[in-house]
């Protein structure tokens, strides 16, 4: 497999394109800082992620891919503007479940 990162590649296309249009892009310091730029973001993909249920209740297909993608834009702009290495998070995760049992948890969904 190619040591290609296309995730984190993204992640630093948005950051710039957000930069670019003026927008105030989050910044490893944001951690530990009480602007609650990280909590807003957050709030942002919950949104994002409030209006592609709607669009699913509506049978809103079009939107609805298009909503799926506001969600994986704004979580790649956190990312890489904390300079999360996304990639690798998603493979550690990936592996982590590929080790965990059928339906793990005993949950119903």
């Amino acid at each position: 497999m190619e040591n290609r990162k296309p995730l984190n590649t993204l992640a630093e296309e948005i950051v710039d394109i957000n930069r670019a249009n003026g927008w105030k892009v989050a910044r490893p310091t944001d951690w530990f800082d009480t602007e609650y730029k990280i909590p807003a973001v957050l709030a942002l993909i919950t949104s994002e992620v409030s209006e592609a249920l709607e669009a699913y209740r509506h049978r809103d297909r079009e939107n609805f891919d298009e909503e799926i993608a506001d969600v994986v834009i704004r979580c790649l702009d956190l990312a890489g503007g904390l300079e999360i290495d996304i990639d690798e998070e998603v493979r550690k995760k990936l592996e982590k479940n590929r080790e965990r049992g059928f339906r793990h948890g005993g949950k119903r969904v």
